[in-house]
């Protein structure tokens, strides 16, 4: 509960007033005791007014102790108190105990210490106590945002949002990884329409034939075998059916050897020559023939000389 500095002193003072009067009702009228006790407030707020502080209750306590004795008179604050209400000191002091005493008053507090300061038998002893307001902590100002950083921020929380659904719309459904060589497989239907044979035994019979005049063969065969790893063997006894091409390819070329007319040609003769049509005029042959008779008649000369 928090006070002004006069509502807690006055407050304070009630306390400390009642636990001095309190032992007097044995030997004292009530009369005498409310004296008593008006006389005392009225003497002590006007000694711990100065030195009042509530923020700060020790603020000034030394000047608000008063030393209580059975062997001397009281503070004059007490002792002037004492002669306007009858009370005999000493009787006073013998019912508080008859010992001395150190008695202080403080914004929230009335204590009593018996025993020197400092000494083993002193104690220090707590008649009354409120609570006493803590100061308040300083509060640190917060930082308001101006309008241009919450619309910044709000923009920004947007345009994370939007990215995020954008993400989320064009992620693959599923990932495409490449197999590796060990276990690529190749599928049946891809085996009967391979266009080269791996087996060495079809090498022999698969030809193919071309018409030129470089050409002297009529049929000229190729052949593909696969160093692939076993699990990855094309066969070729596999397809059922073979295609056009396999059936072209396979089939033996026959040369009608028997054709050998000449045929007229602008700016040459033709000649057939396995299937084809070869330009230019005679055979390689009857050039052949010629060049060698050339020659042996010129050497019979050149030995005839």
């Amino acid at each position: 509960m928090a006070f002004n500095p006069s509502t807690s002193l006055s407050v304070t003072l009630a306390h400390a007033i009642s636990y001095l009067t309190r032992p007097l009702i044995v030997q004292y009228s009530a009369t005498t005791i409310i004296k008593l006790q008006l006389v005392l407030e009225a003497n002590l707020t006007a000694l711990y007014a100065p030195t009042w502080v509530s923020k700060e209750p020790l603020r000034g306590s030394g000047r608000r102790c008063l030393t209580l004795s059975p062997e001397c008179l009281p503070p004059r604050v007490i002792y002037s108190a004492c002669l306007s209400a009858g009370v005999q000191w000493f009787d006073w002091i013998a019912l508080l105990g008859g010992k001395e005493f150190d008695f202080f008053v403080d914004p929230g507090c009335v204590s009593v210490r018996h025993g020197r300061k400092g000494s083993p038998d002193c104690k220090l002893l707590t008649v009354w106590a409120d609570e006493i307001p803590s100061p308040t902590a300083p509060t640190l100002a917060t930082k308001s945002r101006t309008i241009a950083q919450q619309l910044m921020e709000s923009e920004y929380d947007d345009e994370e949002q939007i990215f995020a659904m954008i993400a989320e719309q064009t992620k693959p459904s599923t990932q495409w990884v490449a197999p590796s060589l060990d276990r690529l497989t190749i599928p049946s239907t891809m085996r009967s329409s391979s266009p080269f044979s791996t087996d060495s035994s079809i090498s022999a019979s698969s030809s193919h034939s071309r018409s030129s005049s470089r050409s002297s063969n009529s049929s000229s065969g190729f052949s593909y075998s696969s160093s692939s790893p076993s699990d990855t063997t094309v066969s070729s006894t596999s397809s059922p059916k073979q295609s056009r091409r396999e059936r072209a390819r396979q089939a033996r070329v026959f040369v009608d050897t028997t054709k050998t007319e000449v045929t007229p040609y602008d700016g040459g003769k033709t000649t057939v020559l396995t299937g084809g049509v070869m330009l230019g005029g005679s055979p390689v042959q009857t050039r052949t023939h010629k060049v060698n008779n050339a020659f042996t008649s010129q050497q019979w000369r050149q030995v005839r000389v």
